[in-house]
């Protein structure tokens, strides 16, 4: 699905909902297409095919000049029904997601507020008209997150509120401004932030009263939980690309040694649970970045040659490249707060298991090997099942580095020296000191990050738009 598409689901969803859970009712407009761009902060485009498949579905009817009207009729009991199996089904996962974000977004915040109060001005000291007033408090979240530019993380912010249903019940025209003559105020942000925190955690309280009051009327406490999950949206294919980090990963570990042969298409597909068609789109996937190697009759081999530099300009590598670099971006705001608060609730046993594997490490200088092995411990161990569907993704995502470090060493280059590192994680986990251990993640992905944008910068997603433009 593209990203294009992915924004059309969230206008979709986000007025489907609302229909069905009676907050807007029957004749009433909502609001005008303008008036949701400028909400959304979406194109005209995207948020009219998402109007025209509510349309199609019999949830308004939309006349040229004029707001969509609400044509669904539904009776109170109904639209109390639709919104207890939605929310019962999640309840779980709201609350999951509720303890997740104070983790996530915290680091995210105060960033991106730096970002905005710098960007607020252009190089002639004028106003920027992308920091003028926000009249809804989500806006402001949306605003902070644009200045990281990196689609992964909005995605990721989008589909947080969905899963949500961005808390039933507002109608989001309570109206709030963060600017002083369009000048950005970061005490007014912060108080903003802290109003609508406050304004949307007594929603969910209502909401989990709600629930407990009404979930037996419907016989729903039998009933199994719906997970959040996060989706990577991708402009091709998912599937090849994810088993594809799959495979690079195990190489890297040398599950399958270089010089040694893969599966067969057969078992690789029984193994991964995949297709055979996904399984040979996979190979085709690794032979072209020199990871392995197809001979007819023969089988896959293992080679991890150099790569092919012309490859460079394919489409699909460069996605890859910015989906591992915005991954990256992701984990280095997040990943203090996320292993301390890992570490410190995992078992002494299971925190022995990492030590000893970072350990391996000794023997190998491999940044990305390096990543994985913090990235599988909290994708695994992480108390907060939403942090573990997060980092798993993300870890899928980081696994692409290999691009990245095979280009390093193609240009005669070598990986950064891990030993002292190593060491230094050593120490801290043999100390029980997570506070350190938290500390030397940070600088370490910080400065990958900053290496990375360095050798790659975003013109390979500039360029990724430009061809879109073009088709």
């Amino acid at each position: 699905m593209e990203k294009n598409n992915e924004l059309n689901e969230l206008i979709y969803e986000y007025y489907k909902s609302r229909i069905l859970f009676g907050i807007y009712r029957y004749g009433e407009q909502l609001k005008s297409v303008p008036q949701i761009c400028s909400s959304f902060r979406l194109a005209r485009n995207t948020v009219q095919i998402a109007l025209n498949r509510l349309e199609e579905e019999g949830y308004i009817k939309t006349e040229k000049r004029k707001a969509a009207r609400v044509i669904y009729q539904g009776s109170e009991e109904l639209f109390r029904e639709n919104v207890v199996r939605y929310f019962a089904l999640r309840r779980e996962g709201i609350q999951d997601i509720q303890l997740s974000s104070n983790l996530l977004f915290s680091s995210i915040w105060e960033k991106g507020m730096q970002n905005l109060r710098l960007g607020m001005q252009n190089r002639n000291g004028e106003a920027d008209t992308a920091g003028k007033a926000a009249y809804e408090p989500i806006r402001l979240y949306i605003d902070v997150l644009n200045t990281f530019h990196n689609d992964l993380m909005l995605g990721l912010f989008w589909q947080s509120m969905r899963y949500i249903s961005y808390f039933y019940p507002p109608r989001d025209d309570r109206k709030a401004n963060y600017a002083v003559e369009d000048l950005l105020s970061v005490e007014k942000a912060k108080r903003l932030k802290q109003e609508t925190d406050a304004y949307y955690l007594n929603i969910y309280l209502g909401i989990v009263d709600f629930i407990e009051t009404n979930h037996e009327t419907y016989h729903l406490e039998h009933e199994a939980q719906i997970p959040f999950t996060w989706t990577i949206y991708r402009k091709r294919p998912q599937m090849r690309y994810t088993l594809a980090s799959t495979v690079i990963r195990e190489i890297l570990w040398e599950v399958y040694p270089v010089g040694s042969y893969l599966p067969s298409l057969p078992k690789m597909a029984e193994r991964y649970q995949v297709s055979l068609i996904t399984v040979r789109r996979t190979l085709e996937v690794l032979n072209s970045l020199g990871i392995t190697k197809t001979y007819m009759g023969v089988g896959t081999k293992v080679c991890l040659e150099s790569i092919d530099m012309d490859i460079m300009g394919r489409s699909e590598i460069r996605e890859n490249l910015r989906l591992h670099g915005e991954a990256m971006q992701i984990l280095a705001l997040t990943v203090h707060d996320v292993t301390l608060h890992t570490l410190e609730a995992a078992k002494k046993e299971r925190k022995e298991e990492l030590l000893q594997t970072i350990r391996m490490l000794r023997d190998k200088n491999n940044s990305i090997l390096c990543i994985d092995i913090l990235m599988d411990f909290i994708s695994s161990e992480c108390s907060l099942a939403t942090i573990r569907e997060i980092y798993g993704k993300l870890r899928e995502l980081i696994a692409w580095g290999y691009i990245f470090s095979a280009v390093i060493a193609g240009t005669g280059q070598t990986e950064v020296h891990l030993h002292e590192f190593i060491c230094q994680l050593e120490n801290a986990l043999q100390a029980d000191n997570s506070g350190v251990f938290a500390d030397l993640w940070q600088s370490f992905i910080e400065e990958r990050v900053n290496f990375f944008y360095k050798k790659f910068p975003l013109w390979n997603t500039s360029r990724d738009a430009v061809d879109e433009e073009k088709r």
